[in-house]
Formats: structure tokens, sequence, C-alpha cells
């Protein structure tokens, strides 16, 4: 008697997994894709394409954090990322200035520049506990157009630019170099001693 309501309890647990799978696996969730078909991913972030030159891919679009712990990219980032550490007198002074800050970052993942100053930025924005939903990087081709032409509404015209925005407004831009630091120049923009 034992063993049978053993049985049943565990052919009973089983038939309500493969239930559950199977109700998972055709019921649509908020982006309308199928959950057999949505990997929790969003297939519009992290795409790639070759560069002009057809011998490797490059980033394009919006790209997220993930995006750079795969190869190529994970080459470049997490060196710079790990080397990096951004001066704490600044931070001090930039972590209360990022209240209400959002920011927009066009990169490009096959320019040094970029390749050198985006992990200081995903540093900076990770030591002062800046949730990744306030930041958006959008990665362009080496003419500097991208997918939607964002990039042509925001006037970018050089990799990396970091448009700084509070309560929806420019404050300002890192174009290209941050100079002295990546957290100096964003302290400058947000005490609005940034030369326009």
């Amino acid at each position: 008697m034992r063993f049978c309501f053993i049985l049943v309890t565990f052919l009973a647990l089983g038939a309500m997994g493969c239930a559950r799978k199977t109700m998972s696996t055709t019921s649509a969730d908020s982006s309308g894709y199928s959950s057999a078909e949505n990997t929790g991913l969003n297939a519009n972030e992290n795409r790639e394409e070759k560069n002009a030159a057809g011998t490797e891919n490059i980033l394009i679009g919006v790209t997220t954090r993930m995006a750079f712990d795969q190869a190529p990219y994970n080459a470049w980032f997490h060196p710079t990322y790990q080397r990096y550490t951004p001066n704490p007198k600044i931070m001090e002074q930039l972590e209360p200035l990022l209240e209400g800050v959002t920011i927009k970052a066009y990169i490009g993942s096959w320019c040094l520049d970029s390749q050198r100053d985006l992990p200081r930025f995903i540093k900076i924005m990770d030591q002062a506990r800046i949730p990744h939903s306030r930041f958006q990087l959008i990665s362009l081709r080496e003419d500097k157009s991208g997918l939607t032409g964002s990039e042509k509404t925001d006037s970018v015209t050089a990799v990396p630019t970091f448009i700084l925005y509070k309560n929806g407004k420019e404050m300002g831009r890192i174009v290209e170099t941050a100079y002295p630091t990546m957290e100096m120049n964003m302290v400058t923009i947000l005490q609005g001693t940034n030369p326009k």
C-alpha cells in the first residue's frame, strides 16, 4: 500500500512537471514571443555583423553588458575593467551627482578609444551602484552608422560618445577621449562647469 502511494505521488508530480513544461513552451510572454522561442534574451540586443572589410564580427545596435562577457569582446573588456580603479575622492563627488542621471553611450566594438573607455565607464557605474537600466549602449559601424538612425538624431560623429541627461535634458558629452579621467569629466559635466 505504501509503495502504491509513493508510486502514485511520483507519477502525479512527474505529470505536473511535464504539464508545467508544456504550458510554458506554448504560452506567450509580453513581448509576443512564445516561451519556446524566447530564451530570455532580447533578439534585438547584442547583434553582430561583419566589419567593413568582412574579416571579423562587430557589435551593432543596442548592446548590453552581457555582450562583453563573450569572445572576442571579453579579450579587451575584462583586462581594462579589472585594471581600472576610479579615483575614490572623485567618486565621492560623482555618486550624489548621478542621482536621476541617465546616460546614452555610442560605442564601436572595433574602436580602440571605445575599448579603452567603455570598460572604465562600466566600472564607474558599477562602483557607483548605478543600475544598468539607467544607461544605454548603442554600437555603431566603422562609418558611425547604426541600425535605427539615433546616432544622427543625437549628432554623433565620433565614438565613444557618452551623453549625460538629467530630467530628459542633455547636460553634456564626453567624446572620444575622457581627459583626465572619465569620472572627472562626469563630475565637471554634472556640476555644470563643462564648457559648451
